[in-house]
């Protein structure tokens, strides 16, 4: 009985009628009037809700928001290795123009000094015997006898640890003035030649930076393959901007006496694999 005259009461509730008046709030003017019941008003938000529904089901499986339902949003694997591959790829680009950014910082700003993990202490003992030492990612000790040089090219291939087997052009042919000295930090080596001599770059490269400085005059610097930067100091003229790529031989710059660190006219060479300063001579026959 009970149960009967609460369904009466609540059919009877839901068919009342009710009218909406909406007015214009100047003039009182009515604008919009519609009779209203709450069983019409239910059934019409249960349909907005149904419709709602129907669009999110029909567009999830298209969208990225798939990837926030549970089991909708599986990566196709072919999909998930190519973007790996990119994201690997990415971070060897990175780590290499971070390592790249930090040479030039140690070049220009530290000038002749070393990078303090390589000092006297931390050498390894087969240098101090006669033995050239490539500090590359595979390093290892190589007799210094094995380089072999060819006059009529000017050009010396050194058998080395490295990825490739590199042939490094002369520079600048002249005498050597200063040696490679780990101990007197002069991290490079200093040729002298008559004026205006022809300096040329060593291997096939990018001209990172073609500038001026007080302290070393005209400045050039060379990025190689494999990690391998070439610095070019106190010329008299550079002949390539910053940007420029160079052919191995190619004449970068003049020999010159420009810059405050310098005793007279040469060409104050220096070589780096891999954020290290390494002796030209291991790799280069003057």
């Amino acid at each position: 009985m009970k149960v009967s005259r609460i369904k009466e009461f609540l059919t009877k509730k839901l068919r009342n009628r009710y009218r909406l008046i909406i007015r214009n709030d100047v003039n009182l003017e009515e604008r919009v009037s519609m009779v209203l019941t709450p069983l019409n008003v239910v059934l019409l938000l249960s349909g907005l809700l149904v419709v709602f529904s129907a669009i999110a089901i029909f567009l999830l499986p298209i969208t990225p928001l798939r990837y926030l339902m549970p089991g909708g949003g599986e990566i196709n694997p072919r999909h998930f290795n190519a973007m790996q591959q990119r994201l690997d790829s990415f971070e060897r680009v990175m780590d290499l123009q971070t390592e790249r950014d930090s040479n030039l910082y140690r070049i220009l700003m530290g000038m002749d000094t070393l990078p303090a993990s390589f000092n006297d202490k931390k050498l390894p003992p087969k240098v101090q015997e006669g033995w050239t030492f490539f500090p590359t990612a595979s390093a290892q000790a190589v007799p210094s006898g094995q380089q072999t040089a060819n006059s009529a090219t000017e050009k010396t291939v050194i058998e080395q640890p490295l990825k490739s087997v590199y042939s490094f052009y002369t520079p600048l042919k002249g005498v050597i003035t200063d040696t490679f000295n780990v101990r007197n930090k002069h991290t490079a080596i200093d040729i002298s030649s008559y004026p205006n001599a022809a300096v040329k770059a060593t291997l096939d490269g990018t001209v990172v930076l073609s500038s001026w400085t007080p302290e070393t005059g005209h400045v050039m610097i060379l990025q190689h393959t494999d990690n391998f930067i070439s610095v070019y100091k106190h010329n008299a003229v550079l002949l390539k901007k910053q940007g420029a790529r160079v052919r191995v031989g190619e004449v970068i710059a003049l020999m010159g006496n420009s810059g405050e660190l310098t005793s007279g006219p040469h060409l104050h060479f220096e070589l780096w694999h891999n954020g290290s300063a390494v002796n030209p001579t291991d790799y280069i026959k003057f």
